[in-house]
């Protein structure tokens, strides 16, 4: 079983849709495929689970920003400090 504790079910359709399918191989922004080749009315579900990591990465990428940030502030917090 696959527990990577993300909900796949928050995600939009266009986030969905924003990454490569690794079922079907339906590039970014197009819907997936049947095995017949016709275009399928749902996503796969490793397409919602591919989409929801990429955004989890993304909030991690962020948070990281931040924390630099925050520590490069202090910095100059204390030089700047009047007595």
């Amino acid at each position: 079983m696959n527990n990577t504790g993300v909900k796949p079910e928050k995600l939009s359709l266009r986030q969905i849709l924003s990454v490569r399918c690794p079922m079907c191989g339906a590039a970014p922004k197009q819907k997936c495929a049947l095995s017949t080749g016709h275009p399928s009315s749902k996503t796969h579900l490793d397409r919602e689970l591919a989409a929801a990591k990429g955004s989890c990465s993304e909030e991690n990428a962020g948070q990281a920003i931040v924390r630099i940030l925050k520590a490069a502030t202090s910095g100059l917090r204390v030089l700047f400090q009047q007595k």
